[in-house]
């Protein structure tokens, strides 16, 4: 059977002899022959197979290349789009009706933006309303006008925050400030969250999964001061919804008043960063505080001059129109005054939103902000003693 299947292209011999023996070799010469033939219908078949590949198929595969290649092109324009114009402005503005904490005439006392879509004003159109509104400011505006959608916010209660409470803001301002501590609580330097602190810093982070279920524009950009109440906040916020794809940025001047009170001294970068390993630095950041002193400390016009170098220079590196800030209640003040929004007492975990337009035109500048005279701190004007409100625990403040 096996010599039946062995092909050759030789014809076989007349062999004499027994019937079955020739009767075999003309078998073999007609699969021979069989095979012979069947070589170019398998040609032409597969021939006309390609051919039918290449009319039917390879176009239909070429369109969604085409649709894959437009597809990425709208999406690169649409990204493109998105972005803001970056420049050094020359002023600042609040853009208002958009949230209520920046209408001067809102009353806010005891308002919880967490739970009032963190004070959005079209609660109609939600936040899709207003994400195609700052797309659509920035797409009219010229090269030296962008709107950013900042989210500034204050960290969660620190222990300084418990001293204070305790002694009262008087006895905390004239001496136990400028402590490390009192032997039952240590405030500097740079004090971490209380308990309490990531307890609040927790619940911002739930009520930002409940708004982005309802379409809430993310931060695409994560600045901090360098002072870990800060940075445990904003890592606390974001940890499961942003820190896997945005590396968060420390930045020096967003950090609190400058001077005197041990809780604003910071640490090294190298003890930071070992802290903080998913976070970067400005590359203008120093291994040492060289900023704090303890007998100077900036007033509220040399801050609000600091904070407004630091806005200068989100606007002019940074090209994302929605940008959040984790910081103090000092850097929030000076933004305030810097901005021209109202006035508000923002609470520890607590944040502001805030639609700010941007203008570097020469004829839209804004009045200078002037440093002054550095200040000291106060003299007490009695006995530095706690508070009579006695602390029993730092989740009670």
């Amino acid at each position: 059977m096996m010599e039946l299947w062995t092909f050759t292209s030789e014809s076989p011999k007349e062999e004499e002899g027994d019937e079955t023996k020739q009767a075999l070799l003309d078998a073999r010469s007609r699969v021979t022959t069989t095979f012979r033939l069947s070589v170019p219908s398998v040609c032409i078949f597969a021939c006309v197979w390609i051919l039918l590949f290449l009319h039917f198929v390879r176009p239909p595969l070429r369109w969604y290349r085409s649709q894959d290649s437009i597809g990425s092109a709208m999406n690169a324009r649409s990204n493109r789009e998105s972005q803001t114009a970056t420049f050094v402005p020359t002023n600042y503005s609040v853009s208002p009706g958009y949230f209520i904490q920046s209408d001067p005439n809102a009353k806010l006392d005891d308002y919880d933006l967490l739970q009032d879509e963190f004070g959005l004003v079209d609660k109609k159109g939600g936040w899709s309303a207003l994400k195609q509104i700052v797309q659509e400011l920035n797409q009219e505006s010229d090269s030296l006008t962008a709107y950013k959608l900042m989210y500034i916010a204050r960290h969660g209660e620190g222990w300084h925050n418990v001293a204070e409470a305790k002694y009262g803001s008087e006895q905390w301002n004239c001496k136990w400030s400028m402590l490390d501590g009192d032997g039952n609580i240590t405030w500097g330097p740079d004090p971490p969250l209380t308990p309490k602190g990531e307890g609040q810093a927790r619940a911002v982070n739930a009520a930002w999964h409940t708004q982005i279920a309802a379409g809430v524009p993310l931060p695409q950009s994560l600045y901090a001061s360098p002072l870990q109440r800060s940075l445990r906040t904003l890592q606390i916020t974001w940890s499961d919804i942003l820190l896997d794809s945005i590396k968060p940025t420390i930045r020096e001047h967003w950090r609190e008043t400058i001077g005197i009170h041990t809780c604003d001294k910071r640490r090294d970068k190298t003890a930071i960063a070992a802290d903080f390993p998913g976070f970067q630095f400005e590359q203008t950041f120093s291994e040492h505080d060289e900023l704090w002193n303890e007998i100077y400390q900036e007033p509220p016009a040399q801050q609000a001059l600091r904070i407004q170098q630091a806005l200068d220079e989100v606007f002019a590196t940074d090209s994302n129109p929605y940008i959040s800030i984790t910081a103090h209640s000092g850097v929030i003040n000076a933004f305030f005054t810097v901005v021209g929004h109202r006035n508000l007492q923002v609470p520890p975990g607590a944040f502001v939103p805030v639609l700010l337009k941007a203008v570097g035109h020469r004829e839209a500048s804004q009045p200078v902000i002037t440093g002054g005279q550095s200040a000291t701190a106060p003299v007490c004007s009695a006995t530095a003693t706690p508070a009579q409100a006695v602390h029993q625990s730092a989740g009670a403040t």
